[in-house]
């Protein structure tokens, strides 16, 4: 594959920066999605349900183009929009294939395969903004992104996955707080995203993961000029993921991660 790409920036000021981008990129599937494996169920009830790989999906090529103004308003603060287009040549969906296969009795027995496969294109379109301000110390950062996904095939619930994006959410958000010094550092962090489509199970359902928000934070102290001491703290809160089958009364998975915290000493000579 040819993929070319270009950035151009323009000064607008010395504090006023205007950029655009575009390029022709690749994203390759996961190794299971076209390895040539199969897995299915007992054959000894006259019918099964399996899945399997594909060797033929091709990877997934999009043509992107972005528009961004930055504007650095204040020392360690700036604020930045951007514009971001993707059209996009080939989505994966999946399909159920029946082919039959031989159980210890040697009797063929039809298996209803779900496997990926190649789909028609679609777009992303959306918009990203950034704010960074600093108090002399203190600090807040925070960004907004919005994405409008279209897949070019029509929705049809008959056909698990048809006319969906994988993976996009239509509103994600950060939020930063911190306060810095010459020996000391602390973050409190907040994101969020709101429902997005995962994919197709292993059984053939549509799997939706639940509008999901986190607390985090971390800090940092220089005992001396050698040594460091960190603390990291993951999911404040213990929140839980949710996904479920098309309808939110569907629970499909819950998954409760749990809180971490991680304490390290870093030494430097």
């Amino acid at each position: 594959e040819f993929l070319p790409s270009a950035n151009i920036a323009f000064d607008l000021s010395e504090d006023m920066i205007f950029r655009v981008g575009a390029a022709r990129v690749m994203s390759r599937h996961n190794w299971t999605e076209i390895a040539s494996t199969e897995y299915f169920g007992d054959l000894g009830g006259g019918s099964s349900t399996g899945t399997r790989g594909n060797p033929y999906l091709k990877p997934i090529i999009a043509n992107q183009f972005d528009l961004s103004y930055e504007w650095y308003y204040a020392e360690a603060s700036m604020f930045s929009a951007t514009y971001f287009s993707k059209t996009i040549s080939s989505l994966r969906t999946s399909n159920v294939v029946t082919e039959l296969r031989s159980n210890d009795r040697y009797q063929d027995v039809p298996v209803a395969f779900n496997q990926p496969v190649n789909d028609l294109g679609g777009t992303i379109n959306g918009i990203e903004l950034n704010l960074q301000h600093d108090f002399g110390g203190f600090g807040i950062q925070a960004n907004y992104t919005y994405t409008d996904a279209k897949s070019d095939q029509t929705r049809d619930e008959n056909v698990p996955g048809s006319g969906l994006f994988e993976g996009t959410s239509k509103n994600m958000m950060n939020l930063v707080g911190y306060y810095e010094n010459d020996t000391f550092g602390a973050r409190l962090m907040y994101n969020y995203r709101d429902d997005w489509y995962q994919g197709i199970s292993p059984n053939g359902a549509e799997v939706w993961t639940e509008g999901f928000g986190q607390w985090d934070a971390s800090a940092s102290y220089d005992v001396t000029e050698h040594i460091s001491l960190t603390l990291e703290a993951v999911n404040l809160l213990d929140e839980e993921i949710v996904q479920y089958n098309t309808d939110k009364d569907r629970l499909y998975s819950l998954y409760k991660n749990g809180r971490r915290f991680v304490v390290g000493a870093r030494f430097s000579f």
